[in-house]
């Protein structure tokens, strides 16, 4: 019931469709039900008789339709009796084909609107929250769970509901032909009913490790896909496989070693069945011995009672798949019910258009580390901040927390004039250009991946950003220019290729403020340079942090600050860090003194 509960404003609007297929299942159910009254009649009156015997009475509600059939003529009797069971037929495959359909068609549209949640809930996630589940974890949810949770819908509960109406019915068809005959399937429901128990409690047992380690091969494929370009490059192929092999080996032992439990549940109940057979046989013989059974109803009397063993094996099957639809079910809207308590901190105030953003005394960890210590910065809207520092020094961090994407513990960061805890985290992101450090393209066109902010921006647009970035440069190399595909994050793309991708994709958003995080670390200093320039004429009234490792690419920028282990060391314009003769200075003249010997040049310092 917890699954309903929980399903209940995805699948409100068609519960009315699904009581409707529940419905045509029990029409089918009831056409299978009859069948076999209409076989009895056939063999007690047509089959018997033609082989000369005489014809019978028997306990079919279908003897009214022969009543007035004289007894010798069989053919007419065929005719009417196989015509109606042809017509029970062609309703069962109607019933059938319209059930399937239209439950399987309303259905899917609920099944993506939990994707759809599932995927936004993933994306409002803070850092914190996105630490608790791996990839795999995140995949089999928004996959298998959210397909478990409909199949419950549209296959569980009607199958389920379908058999026991069947067993209901045919127990009541048969007490028609004997009451005795009502023992066996009240025998069958006990001894199925003491192995379902035990067989219950190994599903829910079984299925919540199952779904973990599926789980972790998904993360496991995942990573040897995404990674083949680092895989290959190591020559590291066999490890990799190694360690799918190792995943997927555990995923098949457990899965081994979960079915060889079932199966041996599955014999206790054939053996059920086979048990169940050989006393009805026995019970049919001594009533048909003595005239309490005809040859009709013996027929009816089996078909009814297979059919009564397999729809009790059918709802033990459901109950079990239920189980596993729990679980699937508890994973999914146990994400969705989590609180982030880092999104509930925010506001809905809105950005301006030309924002003023404070620091102030900004300090941030992460596992005991400093990650910023006391860092002020002041950003009044159209200035050009610049920030170096090595490699985890802080560039990074700083440029998450002023974007709200990583939370401080000491200071604040005001945004004209208003703490930024005021603001929508969305506004927030949205008042940002970022390229980051670590590229993601999507597998479309480099147009398409430029436009991803706005993908109605018009061609024009899309190439001025590229020749900033210096796009065309390679683009218009290859023969479909900026519509050509790139694979899979990239794939295709050098990393020079995709930095340039990245920073055009955020001049494109054309947002206040422009922050590049360390993104022209794999282009060469000749495209670089031109970057830079290009940059530099592009924002002449726009905001633009960005973090470089080049310290020449800074120099027309209103401050650089200089970071080492979170600290701001050095800060100032290029001229009075020039006359500090500091760490910035010094690596100023070793970046030139390098690219003066690039280029063959005289040094301009």
């Amino acid at each position: 019931m917890g699954i309903l509960k929980k399903s209940y404003p995805y699948y409100k609007k068609i519960y009315g469709i699904l009581i409707i297929c529940i419905l045509f299942g029990l029409t089918q159910g009831i056409i299978g039900l009859v069948e076999p009254q209409i076989v009895t009649l056939i063999v007690d009156n047509v089959i018997n008789p033609a082989l000369g015997a005489k014809p019978v009475k028997n306990s079919s509600i279908f003897a009214f339709l022969i009543e007035g059939v004289p007894k010798g003529n069989l053919w007419q009797m065929m005719f009417i009796l196989t015509g109606v069971f042809l017509l029970f037929l062609v309703l069962y495959f109607i019933t059938f084909y319209i059930r399937w359909n239209i439950a399987h068609y309303f259905s899917i549209k609920c099944d993506n609107k939990i994707r759809l949640d599932v995927l936004r809930k993933i994306n409002s996630f803070g850092t914190p929250l996105l630490k608790e589940y791996s990839t795999g974890d995140l995949i089999t949810i928004v996959n298998s769970d959210a397909e478990n949770i409909r199949t419950f819908h549209v296959a569980t509960i009607p199958f389920t509901i379908d058999a026991l109406f069947y067993i209901v019915v045919a127990s009541l068809m048969l007490s028609r032909i004997n009451i005795w005959l009502m023992l066996l399937p009240f025998m069958t429901l006990v001894i199925f009913g003491i192995i379902t128990r035990k067989f219950l409690k190994l599903c829910d047992e079984m299925y919540g490790k199952l779904w973990e380690k599926n789980s972790a091969l998904n993360t496991e494929t995942q990573e040897s896909i995404y990674g083949i370009r680092t895989i290959k490059a190591y020559a590291r192929e066999d490890l990799r496989i190694k360690r799918f092999s190792k995943k997927s080996r555990e995923v098949r032992d457990f899965s081994t070693g979960f079915s060889i439990k079932r199966y041996k549940y599955f014999l206790a109940f054939d053996t059920t069945d086979q048990f169940v057979m050989l006393a009805s046989m026995a019970l049919s013989i001594w009533l048909a011995a003595n005239f309490k059974m005809t040859s009709g109803e013996y027929t009816a009397f089996l078909t009814y009672l297979l059919s009564i063993c397999g729809n009790f094996v059918d709802i033990i099957f459901n109950l079990a798949d239920a189980r596993e639809q729990k679980v699937s079910a508890d994973r999914l809207y146990g994400l969705l019910d989590k609180k982030d308590e880092i999104s509930a901190l925010y506001g809905n105030k809105k950005v301006s258009k030309t924002p003023h953003i404070v620091i102030s005394h900004v300090s941030a960890k992460a596992d005991g580390n400093e990650l910023l210590d006391d860092v002020s910065l002041d950003i009044p809207y159209g200035k050009k901040i610049g920030i170096m520092g090595k490699t985890g020094s802080g560039k990074s961090v700083l440029l998450r927390v002023m974007q709200a994407f990583e939370e401080f513990e000491e200071g604040s960061i005001i945004i004209d004039g208003a703490d930024i805890k005021e603001y929508s985290r969305n506004e927030i992101a949205g008042a940002y250009g970022y390229a980051m450090q670590n590229v993601f393209l999507f597998s479309n066109s480099i147009a398409a991946n430029i436009a991803y902010y706005n993908p109605d921006a018009k061609e024009e647009e899309i190439l001025a950003c590229g020749e900033i970035a210096q796009v065309s440069e390679f683009a218009n190399n290859f023969p479909d220019g900026y519509n050509t595909i790139i694979g899979e994050k990239g794939f295709g793309l050098s990393g020079g290729q995709k930095q340039r991708v990245a920073i055009a994709r955020a001049l494109l958003k054309n947002a206040p403020v422009t922050v590049l995080d360390d993104c022209t670390s794999a282009l060469d200093i000749e495209t670089e340079s031109k970057i830079f320039k290009s940059l530099n004429m592009h924002f002449k009234d726009k905001t633009l942090v960005m973090a470089t490792h080049r310290a020449v690419a800074l120099r027309d920028f209103d401050e650089i600050l200089f970071l080492e282990n979170g600290k701001v060391i050095e800060r100032g314009s290029f001229d009075s860090l020039m006359e500090l003769n500091g760490r910035y200075a010094d690596i100023y003249r070793q970046q030139m003194d390098k690219e003066v010997f690039v280029r063959g040049q005289e040094p301009l310092l």
